[in-house]
């Protein structure tokens, strides 16, 4: 590894370790993540990539060097799985800090798990698409919608929850600020947001998104109760989780709408 190379990897290092820090993780948990990265960093050297190491961080380059790991390192599943786990809240990190849009390792099995067949995440893809056509059918609910589009941009529910009604969004930008992240919504949400806007003004609290929490917020709960709603009345069975892959799913397998709406499936 190259002087160069070893700072960039440095910078990660240590910019990842204060972000564990600030989510309370041990300091022995910490070394080991940092570890666990500086050895993918390496491998990542050793196979010819050595220019943009977070470019490699794809589900298949993941899957390479889980492979890599239990065959060529030898490692113990379960070693390999901590490895993975401490990789996964890398991406965490990256997303975070809007270096990635999103975590590569959320379509990384892990060791000893069944992986998701291509047809089965075509399945939960497709399901998404049926579930936002309904929604946006719905002229009169314009929050759910609201609520549906920005879990497909892949916000969390917490940062739905957190949203602030005067900070978030407005409808002149494409960008919607979370804390330190940026993220850049796709049409559809951007469309659901502006309708959404107009009712918003006569709404009380301070939140985006009113529900019955505190200071009329969403509860977390709410927003998993509120999309196993729109499920069922759309005849889908998918969740939270579903939604927040299913962008990131279509793009990384080219996945095409089927009798959806081209418009829709923006």
């Amino acid at each position: 590894m190259s002087s160069a190379e070893g700072g960039i990897v440095l910078n990660y290092k240590v910019c990842f370790a204060a972000y564990l820090r600030r989510q309370d993780r041990r300091e022995s948990t910490i070394k080991s993540y940092s570890h666990a990265l500086v050895e993918f960093c390496k491998y990542c050297g050793s196979q010819g990539k050595r220019n943009g190491i977070v470019r490699q961080m794809t589900p298949a380059w993941m899957e390479s060097y889980k492979r890599h790991l239990l065959g060529n390192k030898g490692l113990r599943p379960s070693t390999v799985n901590q490895r993975l786990s401490a990789l996964s809240a890398f991406g965490r990190f990256l997303v975070a800090k809007s270096i990635l849009n999103h975590n590569p390792f959320d379509l990384v099995a892990r060791v000893g798990r069944k992986p998701l067949s291509s047809e089965e995440l075509h399945n939960s893809w497709d399901s998404v698409q049926r579930l936002r056509a309904e929604v946006h059918k719905d002229v009169i609910n314009v929050r759910d919608r609201a609520l549906v589009e920005l879990l497909y941009a892949d916000l969390s529910v917490r940062e739905l929850c957190s949203l602030r009604y005067e900070e978030g969004w407005s409808s002149d930008n494409e960008i919607i600020q979370i804390g330190d992240r940026k993220v850049t919504l796709h049409a559809r949400a951007c469309l659901a947001l502006e309708h959404y806007g107009i009712l918003r003004p006569i709404l009380k609290g301070d939140y985006l998104l009113v529900g019955s929490g505190p200071g009329w917020s969403m509860k977390p709960g709410q927003i998993y109760a509120t999309v196993r709603k729109l499920a069922r009345m759309a005849g889908v069975s998918i969740g939270v989780k579903d939604l927040r892959l299913a962008r990131y799913v279509g793009e990384v397998y080219g996945f095409e709408p089927a009798a959806i709406p081209a418009a829709v499936a923006a």
